[in-house]
């Protein structure tokens, strides 16, 4: 008898508090390479947790905790962790890792069951681009390469004076896509269409030879570079044997992992190496003191932090300081409304997805102050979820020490 008391008594408490405890907490995913693009992923990671550590992972009372997943760049395993999250009644947003093809392979997947995706790096297009009559649950705070191709092509032609640019990208979605954008971009400023060179994502030293052995029959003066960490290593050592006068302006991706530790100073400063940016470079160069509180606030975590340059792959810290920022404000405008109370995980996660798309400014951030960073999405406004534009793109440099610095000023709408 003692026992069946101690069972109901057991049922009551479970019943009764467990319940109001579990809605004291919610879990906030991250889903990344921390195997193979380990750098970028750990600093996503330490930006998010920087913004989080300021508001002591508490938004109105309730416990944020921040669980990792890692995907080792394998779409299915992205999958497997989004199917994790659906199911996890406390779950209640997403960030993502460096890599596109994750997101990409698993768009409709994540917009059909409304799983809120916050993207701190990937920069292919289409990612935050519904279909139509589907709702958008991808909000992005990174590189768009809708703009990023036409922002290199740009500095090849206005700045770098280039005269016959050669394109240099990887063979998958992303790179296809960008290819189309950037020989767009090619026709627009009223020039021929560049000589495009694919390369695939196992490419070795024999194959990066033969590339820059063909790419060099074209004498192209400046190349547009769109590859991963390593690949772009073995690419740009090959063509600084092969091509050695050559410009080499690069998107991101190379940032991903420690490029420039697989790369000669002789070759990055010889081909007068340039990589595409958000602008955190330029925020340093001329101060800001959220810039200044956050690098703080890494420096807590275990590693002294002086400079932006500091921190390894330094836009992901940007990037995912400022989003989760953006995503405390709106999970903050969600929890004080009458629906949250008693709401399922399901629909909290849609009160912080219309949040995000409803914030009331400003919002400091360390790029910039962000006023209704995101809007409701719709086919005739494709920019609705992405908080940056071209106005925040920018050029950066290696130095002799390795690390980046601006590059010089571009031309740009500001």
């Amino acid at each position: 008898m003692f026992r069946n008391v101690l069972k109901i008594l057991t049922c009551v408490v479970v019943l009764g508090v467990a319940p109001s405890a579990w809605a004291d907490r919610l879990s906030l995913y991250i889903d990344a390479d921390f195997s193979i693009s380990r750098r970028a992923a750990e600093a996503i990671d330490l930006g998010v947790h920087t913004a989080l550590a300021e508001v002591g992972y508490q938004v109105s009372g309730i416990q944020l905790d921040v669980i990792r997943k890692d995907h080792r760049a394998n779409s299915k395993r992205t999958l497997a962790n989004l199917r994790a999250f659906r199911k996890d009644p406390q779950a209640i947003a997403i960030v993502g890792g460096s890599l596109s093809p994750p997101y990409l392979t698993n768009k409709q997947y994540i917009n059909e069951n409304g799983i809120l995706l916050l993207l701190p790096w990937s920069a292919a297009g289409p990612i935050t681009r519904a279909d139509a009559g589907d709702e958008n649950w991808i909000f992005r705070l990174s590189v768009d390469d809708t703009k990023a191709g036409p922002f290199l092509v740009s500095r090849a032609v206005n700045n770098a004076q280039c005269r016959r640019t050669a394109l240099l990208l990887i063979d998958t979605g992303w790179g296809r896509a960008n290819s189309s954008t950037m020989q767009e971009a090619f026709n627009d400023a009223g020039q021929d269409a560049a000589p495009v060179f694919m390369f695939s994502a196992g490419l070795g030293t024999a194959s990066a030879r033969s590339v820059a052995e063909s790419m060099a029959t074209t004498r192209p003066d400046c190349v547009i570079m769109l590859a991963s960490a390593d690949t772009g290593a073995l690419l740009v050592n090959e063509l600084h044997e092969v091509l050695p006068d050559v410009k080499i302006i690069s998107h991101w991706g190379i940032l991903a992992g420690e490029f420039e530790k697989q790369v000669s100073p002789a070759a990055r400063m010889g081909m007068h190496m340039e990589v595409l940016q958000t602008c955190g470079l330029e925020v340093q160069q001329r101060g800001g003191t959220a810039l200044t509180r956050a690098l703080n606030g890494a420096s807590q975590r275990g590693t002294q932090f002086d400079t932006l340059s500091d921190v390894p792959s330094s836009t992901g810290f940007v990037h995912g300081y400022d989003l989760t920022k953006l995503f405390l404000a709106a999970l903050e405008q969600a929890v004080n409304t009458v629906e949250w109370g008693d709401a399922p995980i399901a629909a909290r996660r849609d009160m912080v997805r219309l949040a995000l798309e409803n914030l009331p400014g400003p919002i400091e951030g360390i790029l910039k102050s962000y006023e209704r960073p995101f809007r409701a999405y719709s086919m005739t406004n494709p920019d609705a979820h992405e908080a940056l534009g071209m106005p925040d793109l920018c050029m950066a440099a290696f130095s002799e020490a390795r690390g980046l610095v601006l590059a010089d000023s571009v031309q740009r709408d500001r």
